[in-house]
């Protein structure tokens, strides 16, 4: 055991300058055994030069390290090693593990130290290799010190990034810093650290306007926690400052708070002692959770344990943690309900990277927890260990390693609340093995420690902006809606304003549903593979109203040629997108379903129904929908895929939840599929994740019970989580699989088709030696998990075998062999204009 000696007189606080939110937390260096001594420290950071910067910490065992700044770089020069001592995540970004240093008191190494408005400080790095990334800086001065109550003064600091090249500085800032230790120090010793005699004044202290003297204590410290010593978090609330701010003042205290579940009803009494996996557990039973696709390991085990003794959950388990995180998201786009996927360490955690990610561009709310090891092996390259926060940084909205067992509660609640509010997005939750087997007693009514995020989620939107949106309808002579995902949880809001105002509407990838596909004024999706008509309206307009979308590549082409005859309003609830690809004329950062009311109630007021006439310009589109509507051609006796999906179509009467794989059969089903209301269309938009149909299909399955789910899928996609079809089976989940198999990647070979003169570079999935046959058998993988299947060849058997599918009870696949030649039209050339248009033509045709 080691001593280490905590010198009053330096304060060591590791903190990461570019990811300090306002109100946001950081972690101290110091972990300690609990004791009975509470040390609380009051930070004050304020603008302006600091003498004499030092930090002292030493272990009297290991002095192996000393804190030296040189006076002209300002260099923080850390030659000892490091361990782990805590880590957290900061909104949008994550914190990097962070790393203690052991160090010896030498008050010698105080360096001069010239008075500079900037310090510019390299930043030092962490030894292990999966956390080498890992940058901290300190510049700190004692101003005063009164008990054990310290205020601490810094100059502004830039914070360089020499692994990343970026930089951060953090000018006239302040924040308030409280730490508590509880510790089970002997009651002599607890006296002594109370009332120690007051020593000779430290040089620092005696240069502020205090003069009281510093005191020294003493604890028992372990250089890593062992598994039942929960380290206890830096709570820190910060403002960046105005100009006129001034230097002496300090942020409120955090103050969101997770409402207490007052009618939830726990198995345990409320004093008693529980594992942190029941903790775990029964903090997604409070949010709600019913349903879960956990698969589990040896990280992750205490947890799949835990689900064994809840009564509200239900875990469906997926046959590869793929298929769990895709069927999390099916689950989420289907109910508007977070998904909940749970993996073990290691390779289970990264086989949820793809879903992470998809999530992430997609805006799907998403919590997806894993086991990690035990946190004395973290950063020791242990079995099965990965740094999965880090993997995740830039794909999650926010992840979180738990250090703290008292933390879990807080931390499921807020990670619920990200990635539900504001833009949704996957948060993830790491959980060490150690502290889901620790014993306590949970606290369910922490507040959140959101205050940075809180301050920056969109306000009510600007009623003067919504009158300027009004006038640009009113003034408008070809204006056209362009709906994306956003409006998904809008589609009343917005059904409202087409029928006051009469504009047409075009509808994203991702925003398929939002507006009825059958109503007279759905132009349907525009984009890359999008209607005609609805790309000449955009091509053509003189307003367009860009409501929840991103101007995606796929949508807008070449950008400078898109909407280029068009004022532009923006409304979006990220201000992220605004003006990120397309600058607009007018934007709006705000939910569109409180900028629709807004605008509805404007229109109202105006008599918008009665002045509005935009009849010519309909006119003028349905000539277009007349003069290139949607078709294909036929291929003998040979069934085309876009027929199949208008006879499914017809046979569910439009009223299928329908999830995809990624390929030509996905655009065919956005064409050709007509949706009635939002989360009736479950894709992977912008990421493209092939393998996302079936697993989605089982979590929309899930969600919506009762309903009929069919998955469109391609023989490329479908064979990519064909293992699914195990958890369909044991589930007995009704889902139905329209399989259109052309034996080839459909979408590359059409490119290869137009662009590289029909060379096949590996794109035919059958087997080469006897083309003629269909393989691998879709039948037999079918049969081999117990579920009924069929195949079809002749366009006059199709109705009646998707009808036979549709009627049979419970699973069902229906192998539906299509030609391969059959291309995806229209299509607008990747960074091309609506003027490159390409409506004709397949892969008989040389180009």
């Amino acid at each position: 055991m080691e001593k280490l000696v905590l010198l009053s007189d330096a304060v060591d606080v590791l903190r990461r300058g570019s990811l300090l939110g306002e109100g946001d937390e950081v972690s101290p260096l110091l972990r300690a055994k609990p004791m009975s001594w509470r040390v609380n420290i009051d930070a004050e950071f304020v603008y302006g030069a600091v003498k004499n910067p030092h930090l002292n910490l030493a272990t009297t065992e290991n002095p192996g390290l000393v804190y030296g700044i040189d006076k002209m770089s300002r260099t923080i020069s850390m030659p000892g090693r490091p361990h782990l001592v805590g880590t957290k995540s900061i909104n949008r970004s994550s914190m990097l593990p962070r790393f203690g240093y052991d160090a010896p008191n030498d008050p010698s190494m105080q360096p001069q130290h010239e008075k500079r408005q900037t310090v510019n400080c390299r930043c030092f790095q962490a030894k292990s290799p999966q956390y080498r990334s890992s940058i901290y800086v300190q510049c700190y001065t004692i101003k005063a010190l009164k008990g054990l109550q310290i205020t601490v003064k810094s100059t502004s600091l830039l914070f360089t990034y020499p692994l990343q090249n970026r930089s951060f500085k953090a000018s006239k800032f302040t924040f308030r810093i409280k730490e508590e230790f509880i510790a089970k120090l002997p009651l002599t010793m607890a006296a002594t650290t109370a009332n120690t005699p007051l020593h000779k004044p430290s040089p620092l202290a005696s240069s502020s306007k205090s003069s009281i003297p510093i005191s020294k204590s003493v604890l028992l410290f372990r250089t890593i926690p062992g598994k039942l010593t929960p380290p206890r978090s830096l709570s820190v609330s910060s403002s960046l400052s105005q100009s006129n701010t001034t230097p002496g003042s300090t942020a409120s205290a955090v103050t969101p708070t997770k409402a207490p579940t007052h009618d939830f009803i726990s198995r345990y009494t409320p004093d008693e002692p529980r594992k942190g996996a029941d903790i775990l557990v029964e903090a997604l039973e409070r949010e709600g959770v019913k349903d879960v696709f956990a698969y589990p390991g040896g990280a992750s085990l205490e947890i799949h344990q835990a689900l064994t003794r809840s009564k509200l959950i239900r875990n469906v388990l997926p046959r590869h943690e793929q298929g769990g995180v895709f069927a999390a998201e099916g689950y989420a786009r289907s109910s508007g309900l977070p998904g909940v996927c749970i993996a073990t360490s290691g390779p289970g955690a990264t086989n949820l990277v793809s879903g992470l990610a998809d999530a992430m561009i997609d805006s799907i709310p998403l919590v997806a927890i894993t086991g990690q090891v035990p946190r004395r092996m973290i950063g020791t390259d242990a079995f099965q260990e990965t740094p999965i926060v880090e993997v995740t940084r830039s794909i999650t909205k926010h992840n979180y390693l738990v250090l703290d067992i008292d933390d879990i509660p807080r931390i499921v609640g807020e990670a619920f609340f990200l990635a539900t509010s504001g833009r949704p997005g996957p948060v993830l939750i790491d959980i060490p093995k150690d502290i889901q087997q620790q014993l306590a007693v949970p606290n369910w009514n922490q507040p959140f420690r959101l205050a940075g995020y809180m301050s920056r989620l969109p306000k009510e939107p600007n009623e003067s902006l919504l009158e300027q949106i009004v006038r640009l309808v009113f003034e408008s002579k070809k204006p056209v809606l362009y709906v994306g995902g956003g409006c998904l949880n809008s589609n009343e809001e917005l059904k409202r304003f087409v029928e006051l105002t009469g504009i047409p509407v075009t509808t994203t990838l991702m925003g398929l549903g939002s507006f009825p596909s059958r109503d007279p004024l759905s132009l349907q999706m525009l984009g890359m593979h999008g209607t005609v008509y609805a790309n000449y309206a955009v091509d053509t307009s003189d307003l367009l109203l860009a409501f929840g979308v991103r101007f995606d590549d796929r949508v807008t082409g070449k950008l400078e040629a898109f909407a280029s005859r068009a004022k532009i309003v923006h409304i979006d609830i990220d201000s992220a997108e605004i003006g990120k690809n397309k600058q607009p004329h007018v934007s709006v950062c705000s939910d569109v379903k409180l900028a629709l009311k807004g605008i509805n109630k404007i229109l109202e007021s105006k008599g918008a129904k009665v002045k509005l006439d935009y009849s010519a310009w309909r006119n003028e589109l349905n000539e277009q929908k007349v003069k290139y509507p949607l078709n294909y051609k036929t291929f003998g006796e040979a069934i085309p895929p876009q027929y199949a999906i208008q006879v499914l179509d017809q046979l569910t009467n439009g009223n299928a939840i329908i999830s995809t794989g990624v390929g030509q059969h996905q655009m065919w089903a956005a064409q050709f599929y007509k949706y009635k209301k939002p989360r009736q269309w479950l894709t992977s938009g912008g990421l493209g994740a092939m393998g996302f149909g079936l697993p989605a299909a089982i979590g929309a399955a899930v969600a919506n019970p009762g309903s009929i789910v069919v998955d469109i899928d391609g023989d490329g996609s479908f064979m990519m989580n064909v293992q699914e079809l195990a958890t369909i089976r044991v589930e007995n989940l009704p889902i139905k699989i329209l399989l259109l198999n052309n034996q080839h990647l459909g979408m590359v070979v059409q490119w290869e088709d137009r662009f590289y003169k029909a060379n096949r570079a590996h794109t035919f999935l059958g087997n080469p030696s006897d083309e003629s046959d269909i393989f691998p058998n879709m039948l037999k993988f079918a049969e081999a998990c117990g579920i009924p299947a069929a195949r079809v060849t002749k366009k006059e058997d199709l109705r009646q075998a998707i009808q036979k599918m549709l009627e049979t009870p419970g699973p069902y696949l229906l192998d539906v062999i299509v030609p391969h030649q059959e291309h995806v039209l229209p299509m607008i050339p990747g960074g091309g204009a609506f003027k490159d248009v390409i409506t004709d033509g397949d892969g008989r045709t040389k180009y």
